[in-house]
């Protein structure tokens, strides 16, 4: 019998080693599968999955207090009446939307100014983890991968972006038509993808090329539009059904994961965009060979270094 299951085991064995080959020389015949194979050993080697919770950690501190200052906001400029209905229907605002809105101005802008601080301190501590998490998925070293002030001030403009566009979503949950909903779905993309692309902006990097930052935020942009359509549509109802059996452990079950999906996406983010830039460069050199454009970076030269038009991309990236 040893004999017998040490065959199966050898025999398992040798099917995985070349199941692996197969995927190697796949990867090295088709662009795609080298840019998941890139992405899958970048990811290992700069602990994504670990980062990615230490995102959502960081995450759901500073949402709490940003989403508290930007209620209380609202409420100091006598327009929480223009978003009740997001706020006081999504999973994790409602509470907070509902406890606030009667508050009084002068409550509401002590409110607003002190949680404005826990939301600076809980940025600082997001950007940090989001700057030691972008340079390990580019390969930099600690002293590269520092993080700055205005980290803060995008993230501040991601939390705007993602209530404006949730607002979108909440307005549309009536409306009919396939033509309005393909228009509404690619405006909130956009503006998820765009806020995406202005934080990372700040992030630590390993070329100064903003084009080699599009693909990554087109990235985040789908997968988070997607997650916000599970937590606005689908969830709510799910949680209805459940409520009795699981009571308030269903909505915080659905509030953590929804942090650790999203902590998930930014890491996963960041390791595309540096693997794709690696392994194809950027889309900024096919920019710059237009008829109209190639001729800019030699009438400004600043051009050609703050795009990075002179570095060589190819298969040849070194691995983190």
């Amino acid at each position: 019998m040893p004999g017998k299951w040490d065959s199966y085991r050898q025999r398992a064995e040798a099917m995985g080693e070349d199941a692996k080959q197969r995927w190697l020389v796949a990867g090295e015949e088709h662009a795609a599968v080298g840019v998941l194979e890139g992405c899958y050993r970048r990811d290992q080697a700069a602990f994504g999955t670990v980062l990615g919770s230490a995102i959502a950690l960081r995450l759901f501190l500073f949402i709490i207090p940003a989403y508290v200052t930007i209620i209380s906001f609202f409420n100091v400029l006598r327009l929480g009446s223009v978003f009740d209905d997001y706020l006081e229907s999504s999973v994790v605002t409602s509470s907070m939307a509902v406890a606030l809105k009667d508050s009084s101005w002068a409550h509401s802008l002590w409110i607003f100014i002190s949680f404005l601080f826990f939301t600076a301190w809980a940025g600082r501590s997001l950007a940090r983890v989001l700057a030691t998490t972008s340079g390990v998925s580019w390969a930099l070293t600690l002293a590269d991968s520092k993080q700055r002030m205005s980290s803060m001030a995008a993230m501040v403009g991601v939390m705007f972006a993602t209530v404006f566009a949730a607002s979108i979503f909440n307005s549309i949950r009536q409306e009919t038509g396939v033509a309005v909903h393909f228009v509404v779905w690619a405006a909130v993309l956009g503006c998820f993808a765009l806020a995406w692309f202005v934080a990372t902006l700040t992030l630590p990097r390993g070329t100064t090329d903003p084009g080699a930052l599009i693909p990554g935020a087109l990235l985040f942009g789908a997968g988070y539009t997607i997650l916000q359509w599970f937590m606005q549509f689908y969830l709510p109802r799910k949680i209805a059904r459940t409520s009795d059996t699981f009571g308030q452990v269903a909505t915080t079950i659905a509030t953590l994961g929804n942090f650790f999906f999203v902590g998930r996406l930014m890491s996963a983010s960041f390791v595309f965009t540096a693997v794709l830039y690696e392994q194809h460069g950027s889309l900024s050199t096919p920019l710059f060979a237009l008829p109209g454009v190639r001729r800019l970076p030699e009438k400004f030269p600043k051009l050609r270094t703050y795009f990075a038009l002179d570095e060589e991309h190819g298969n040849t990236a070194t691995e983190a």
